[in-house]
C-alpha cells in the first residue's frame, strides 16, 4: 500500500500531492489532518514545500512522528533555488528514523512574496513546464529510484530559533478595512494562528509562515508589515475548491 502526504499552503504541493497519488493509484492526506504514523504503509511519499532552504514545521513533525518500516520518497517543491535544502530534507528524514530512499525537487511559482511580485509571464512559463517535469519524478518513484541528495551549502535544518521567526511573522499581519469577515483565513490556517474574535480578526503567536491567508484572502484585505504588495498567488493547475475539498 502506497500513501502520499501532503503540506500545502497555495497549491503548488497540492498539485504535485494529487498527480502522484492519481498515477500510482495511492491514498492522497492532506498532513495537518493526520495523526497516524502510516504503519499499514509499504511505501509512503511526502510532498512539502520548500521554506528557507528547508522544511515547513507541520512536514518536519510530521516525518518526526511517523512509525513506519516503509520506503519513504520526499517531493519538495520550490519556487528560488534549491541549493541543499533536498539534502536538508534528506537528513531531516534520516534523523526521524525514516528509510529514505530519494528527495526529488519540482520547479514552482515562488509563494513568499509579501516582499515582491512575480511577473504572469514566469507564472505561466513555470506553469507549462511542471506537469513534465512531474511525470519524471512519478516514473522514478515508479521505478524505485533510490539516491542519495549531494552536500550543499544553504540547506537547513529544523531548530527552534527559525520556529521563533516564523512565529514572529504572525504578529505582523494585519488586515485593512478591506476585510469583510468571511473567517476563511480562520478556517485556512493549519495551526489555528488565527482567530475572528469580537469582530476582529486576529493573528496569534504560533504562525508558520505558510502565507496561506495571505494569499487566498478573497479580498486581498492581509497585509505584512508595511507592504502593500498586491500580488496573490495560487497555483492555476488546481482549483481552491478541489484543494479545500
Amino acid at each position: 500500500m502506497t500513501q502520499v502526504f501532503y503540506f500545502s499552503s497555495t497549491g503548488n504541493s497540492f498539485y504535485a500531492a494529487k498527480r502522484i497519488a492519481e498515477e500510482i493509484e495511492a491514498e492522497l492526506t492532506y498532513i495537518p489532518n493526520y495523526d497516524g504514523g502510516a504503519v499499514e504503509a509499504d511505501r509512503v511519499v511526502i510532498v512539502t514545500p520548500e521554506y528557507a532552504l528547508g522544511l515547513p514545521v507541520p512536514t518536519v513533525d510530521f516525518m518526526r512522528r511517523l512509525k513506519t518500516s516503509a520506503s519513504v520518497y520526499i517531493v519538495m517543491t520550490y519556487g528560488g533555488a534549491v541549493m541543499g535544502a533536498d539534502r536538508a530534507a534528506y537528513d531531516a528524514a534520516k534523523d526521524a528514523g525514516l528509510d529514505i530512499k530519494a528527495v526529488f525537487t519540482l520547479k514552482m511559482v515562488e509563494n513568499f512574496t509579501v516582499f515582491f511580485s512575480v511577473p504572469q509571464w514566469y507564472v505561466k512559463k513555470t506553469m507549462k513546464k511542471a506537469p513534465s517535469r512531474l511525470d519524471a519524478i512519478i516514473e522514478k518513484i515508479r521505478a524505485g529510484a533510490e539516491f542519495e541528495p549531494k552536500k550543499k551549502k544553504g540547506g537547513r535544518s529544523d531548530s527552534e530559533k527559525m520556529r521563533d521567526g516564523w512565529r514572529q511573522m504572525g504578529g505582523k499581519l494585519w488586515v485593512t478595512d478591506d476585510c469583510v469577515k468571511c473567517g476563511k483565513c480562520v478556517s485556512l490556517c493549519p495551526v489555528k494562528n488565527i482567530e475572528l474574535s469580537e469582530g476582529r480578526i486576529v493573528f496569534k503567536n504560533n504562525c508558520i509562515a505558510c502565507l496561506g491567508c495571505y494569499h487566498r484572502c478573497p479580498e486581498k484585505a492581509i497585509r505584512f508589515a508595511k507592504f502593500k504588495k498586491k500580488f496573490r498567488y495560487f497555483c492555476p493547475l488546481v482549483s481552491e475548491n478541489e484543494m479545500d475539498g
